[in-house]
């Protein structure tokens, strides 16, 4: 099952169980309520912001989320970081510079340019960054450190 079915599963599952429709939803976390239907009906790709934003009202991970946890939350979380500069701390931790990241995953170097400036990524390409760093989300986020 891809990202995309599992987070609209999730989503789907945790609204139902609070008896929140797509537009209250949205109203809570500062989106649109049709942004939340595309999401539930997977048309579009939700972005690291959100996503923290729906998993800090749902008091759930982003692991769980996504599918990668079957653990609803499993740790305290904590505020989110910048995404970019959490990103390159834990490259440096690794030891992995910012060309090997863009050779292996085959991403340009003005997606770093991009979230540098502060531009919020896609989770397709966090879960992607987390899954090669070997690292959770919400840790790659900074909610667990």
């Amino acid at each position: 099952m891809d990202f995309l079915s599992i987070f609209s599963e999730r989503l789907t599952e945790l609204m139902f169980e609070v008896a929140l429709t797509t537009d209250q939803l949205g109203k809570k976390i500062g989106v649109d309520g049709s942004t939340v239907r595309l999401w539930r009906l997977k048309k579009a790709v939700i972005s690291l912001s959100n996503a923290i934003a729906v998993a800090d009202f749902f008091c759930c991970s982003l692991d769980f989320l996504f599918g990668r946890s079957e653990y609803l939350l499993d740790f305290t979380p904590q505020p989110a970081l910048p995404f970019y500069h959490r990103l390159v701390s834990i490259m440096k931790d690794k030891k992995i510079s910012r060309y090997r990241v863009c050779i292996d995953l085959k991403k340009g170097h003005g997606h770093f340019d991009r979230w540098k400036s502060g531009v919020d990524p896609r989770m397709n390409t966090v879960l992607e960054l987390a899954a090669y760093l070997d690292v959770t989300l919400d840790y790659l986020a900074g909610r667990e450190r």
